[in-house]
């Protein structure tokens, strides 16, 4: 049994906790795994319409300018086009005498074998009179654009729309442009966050960053156990475990350094402890019962089949966590208690929770 539910209050959008770890959001990590999709389709999209709109508006800016070089004695350029117009007149006379030139090619009268090598003339001389053409729309449709962009004070009948309609084109553009880098922005932090998450969970066995974001944003989730609350005591964990007692000293080893991570606003950090494996001589570890391990606000808890055990918060001395157990000292006794459970490090973060709660 997990330490709180999956269930969250019905939000509109999943609540965004920032814990001493990093930010968390309250999802689990499928469902955060997903966002994280929708995200990345979303910024690819927006960004694929923004391209598309930004390219017509361009188109509209072009065609604007076209219309006004062509209705040039219509209208009065303000000085800063006056130089503008005077390159694309430049441009526009070379391109209409490369038009005129590629209409001449193949017009001369030819017989015999002139025939045969002037459609080979004829044709090389097409391809360079049509390389030097894209060579020079290619130096005016930037000049025709910013014509159309800056002639913002001319209005003529038939520019008004197409300045209507690049503008509009533009202004969209833009905006989806805003919005894919948004969702581009936010696709990083929560692939970030996944990863951090997904190591914990590696580590841990189960999303502590998620479960200290919640612990913090909502308290402990109420868990159903055998054991008898006290007024005002609330049980956070549940969990079956085994109650074993060491009867001579052993040494543990084929283990693993702890690490530590902050838990909430608290500013004190969870350390898991070295993870010492078995003990060599494990017949000396004796089993006593098995039952439920609890955890409050109050205590820690056994309840057995036949032994129960109660220790209060206040009256802890030490915690260890091992790779199957979980080892409570208790002040005034030598030896610990070892309760024996698949989820000691789940069980180990809920006791420091409940101790931090009494600080």
């Amino acid at each position: 049994m997990s330490a709180i539910t999956s269930d969250q209050p019905p939000t509109i959008a999943p609540a965004v906790v920032a814990t001493d770890g990093g930010v968390v959001t309250l999802l689990d990590l499928a469902s955060l795994r997903g966002r994280l999709t929708t995200l990345q389709q979303e910024a690819i999209a927006k960004g694929s319409q923004s391209k598309s709109l930004q390219s017509l508006a361009e188109d509209r800016w072009r065609q604007l300018g076209e219309l006004l070089l062509a209705s040039r004695q219509k209208w009065s350029p303000q000085p800063d086009l006056v130089e503008l117009v005077h390159q694309a007149e430049s441009l526009k006379e070379k391109i209409d005498a490369e038009d005129s030139a590629l209409r001449s090619v193949g017009t001369e009268e030819r017989t015999g074998v002139a025939r045969v090598f002037g459609r080979v003339g004829d044709w090389n001389k097409s391809r360079g009179i049509t390389a030097q053409r894209t060579v020079l729309e290619a130096q005016l449709t930037p000049i025709l654009i910013q014509i159309g962009h800056q002639a913002v004070t001319t209005s003529l009948p038939d520019a008004d729309p197409i300045r209507a309609q690049a503008s509009s084109a533009e202004t969209e553009a833009l905006t989806l442009n805003s919005e894919a880098a948004a969702a581009t922005i936010a696709a990083g932090s929560l692939s970030a966050e996944i990863q951090r998450r997904s190591e914990s969970e590696r580590e841990l066995g189960f999303d502590a960053p998620y479960l200290a974001a919640h612990l913090q944003t909502y308290g402990a989730t109420h868990m159903e156990s055998p054991l008898i609350l006290k007024k005002g005591e609330q049980a956070s964990l549940a969990v079956p475990a085994t109650l074993a007692r060491q009867h001579t000293q052993q040494q543990w080893v084929g283990g693993s350094q702890g690490f530590s991570f902050p838990i909430g606003h608290t500013g004190i950090r969870y350390r898991v402890g070295s993870f010492h494996g078995h003990p060599i001589q494990q017949q000396s570890l004796g089993r006593l019962d098995t039952g439920t391990l609890v955890v409050t606000n109050q205590r820690i808890a056994f309840i057995g089949h036949v032994k129960s055990t109660s220790i209060p918060l206040a009256k802890l001395l030490h915690v260890e966590c091992y790779s199957d157990a979980v080892a409570i000292f208790l002040e005034g006794r030598e030896n610990p208690d070892f309760y024996l459970t698949a989820q000691p490090k789940c069980a180990v973060f809920m006791i420091n929770w409940a101790l931090n709660q009494l600080t």
